[in-house]
């Protein structure tokens, strides 16, 4: 079973709050039902962690909270309901980011992951190239309120990946 130690900071996430999301999550790595691993990462990416006064750090739950995501998701089996091949499981659903004081403009974010899910679902070579650039030069304005960076940031890395 994998174990989780997060530095403590001022304004970090519930410590109770991130044990009770990623016990079961770190247990869902050592079954082979698909079902159960696809439903331990959809439970991780809608997280919503509440914010204490002192708590764990952030930047290293989301680091946590993404590589389990990934290691559930990479088992043959494991997201039976995957509409892209590979990885990218939004695919024909609109990405989750978590939202920020001051995040990437959720508008343009949005039209770059439609963008990305259009081009991976077309299955066009050029339209995965032209998109891929696009990704890799994507820079959005920040606003208060908007999608967390880190995670945008995380999506684009993984969106980069597949359409290679």
């Amino acid at each position: 079973m994998t174990s989780f130690e997060f530095s403590v900071v001022l304004r970090g996430y519930d410590p109770a709050a991130v044990d009770a999301l990623l016990t079961p999550a770190a247990a869902a790595l050592t079954t082979t039902d698909g079902r159960a691993r696809a439903g331990a990462a959809a439970a991780l990416r809608r997280a919503n962690l509440p914010v204490v006064l002192r708590g764990f750090d952030r930047a290293q739950v989301d680091g946590a909270i993404a590589r389990l995501v990934t290691q559930l998701e990479d088992a043959p089996g494991s997201n039976p309901d995957r509409d892209v091949p590979g990885g990218l499981s939004f695919a024909g659903a609109p990405a989750e980011f978590g939202t920020a004081l001051r995040g990437y403009d959720p508008a343009a974010v949005d039209r770059l992951v439609q963008q990305v899910n259009r081009a991976l679902m077309s299955g066009s070579a050029t339209a995965r190239a032209e998109t891929a650039a696009a990704v890799r030069e994507a820079s959005f304005p920040v606003t208060f309120r908007g999608y967390a960076r880190n995670q945008v940031d995380l999506f684009l890395q993984q969106a980069a990946r597949e359409l290679a």
